[in-house]
């Protein structure tokens, strides 16, 4: 359950300015993709921590009352929880429903606030993995990359200079403004010819991504998406500096399937709900992005 479905959220980006400035600093904003919100990335963030929260049943109860662990810390390394309070606007003779929602989004908390003096312990840790080697890339395993079915349904995601729609600035064309980070935005094109460059180039990308991997795990950055585990690489294709892609590995046992190719922004996305990526081709904190006044 999401969490505008489970309570009333009034002044969402309101709320999510509060919480970024309690929080560490990190960034919250894209890079590269258009946003309505101020903070798409921390909005993502707290819905799917307060879905899978739901899901593993880690929404504590106290009177009247109830709380869930965002995963972030204060300044201070405080824990922060988000507060719901009961809703003035909840029939208790009716059924909870999205109609009738019993609970209110009040604030953000940190550990020893004062409001969270009712509960006898606090929510622990929404979990992503069971398997903690899965978040690691494995050099002796096969990588099998999959490169026409990669660039007929994302051809796309590619610089305008190999058939894509991304300018020179990393700037998609074509995108609307928050756009689903689905793996296929366009659906499979089998009939589709493939540019030979693209090709070129994004085999060669790959098999330089899997070489850096091999050589230092730290290349190999994990992300949550649709329920698993999956690695992200860099792709760079433009020049060696600055990756244009994030190339998903799927592991399948003994081996590595190449997935699909995501937008930078959203593999950071994808990524910060397991950890603040410290990988520095993903594009981690910066200053000039993320600072929020206290």
């Amino acid at each position: 359950m999401r969490i505008f479905d489970f309570a009333i959220v009034a002044d969402w980006e309101a709320r999510l300015a509060d919480l970024a400035a309690m929080a560490e600093p990190e960034r919250w904003e894209n890079l590269h993709l258009s946003s309505k919100q101020k903070f798409p990335i921390l909005g993502k963030y707290i819905d799917y921590t307060f879905k899978r929260s739901f899901e593993q049943q880690k929404i504590v109860l106290g009177d009247g009352i109830c709380c869930f662990n965002t995963g972030l810390l204060t300044r201070g390394h405080e824990e922060i929880f988000g507060v719901f309070v009961l809703s003035e606007k909840f029939n208790s003779s009716k059924s909870e429903s999205i109609a009738n929602k019993k609970w209110y989004l009040k604030s953000w908390a940190r550990s020893g606030d004062r409001v969270l003096t009712d509960f006898m312990e606090f929510p622990t840790l929404a979990e992503y993995w069971s398997d903690a080697s899965h978040l690691i890339f494995d050099p002796k395993l096969q990588v099998q990359l999959n490169l026409d079915h990669i660039i007929r349904d994302n051809l796309n995601r590619f610089p305008e200079s190999l058939g894509g729609r991304v300018d020179s600035t990393g700037k998609p064309t074509d995108l609307d403004d928050d756009a689903e980070d689905l793996d296929d935005t366009g659906g499979s094109q089998e009939e589709m010819d493939i540019p030979l460059a693209t090709r070129n180039a994004l085999e060669g990308a790959m098999k330089h991504s899997v070489r850096l991997a091999q050589r230092s795990y730290r290349v190999a950055v994990p992300q949550f998406y649709r329920g698993k585990i999956q690695l992200l690489l860099p792709i760079y294709l433009r020049n060696s500096e600055q990756p244009d892609l994030a190339l998903t590995l799927e592991r399948h046992g003994g081996w590595y399937r190449a997935a699909t190719v995501l937008y930078m922004d959203w593999a950071y996305s994808h990524a910060r709900l397991l950890a603040r990526p410290n990988s520095e081709w993903l594009g981690g904190f910066r200053t000039d992005v993320a600072e929020v006044a206290p």
